[in-house]
């Protein structure tokens, strides 16, 4: 296996990471009585995120957990597959 596919596919391992945290995310609101549907977080996950920090911030004065793991991986997925595109071309 070459670089650019192993960075690949820590890309879309990342990816899934943070499609799951986006599902966690989407649940945590509809228990709280917020419209949050977990099959449509892959065209709402800021939406969500937004509403999510919003939310405990104001339960707890602090930002969720969940917001700062999808953040991470989501970033990181965005930085492999770049990565992994700059190796395959370069």
């Amino acid at each position: 296996m070459d670089v650019s596919r192993l960075l690949a596919v820590l890309a879309v391992v990342c990816a899934l990471t943070a499609l799951g945290f986006g599902v966690a995310v989407a649940n945590y609101l509809r228990e709280r009585g917020h419209r949050a549907n977990p099959l449509f977080v892959k065209w709402m996950v800021f939406r969500y995120l937004a509403t999510y920090r919003r939310v405990t911030l104001e339960e707890t004065g602090q930002v969720g957990r969940l917001h700062y793991g999808c953040s991470v991986a989501s970033a990181w997925a965005v930085i492999l597959a770049v990565a992994a595109i700059l190796v395959r071309v370069l």
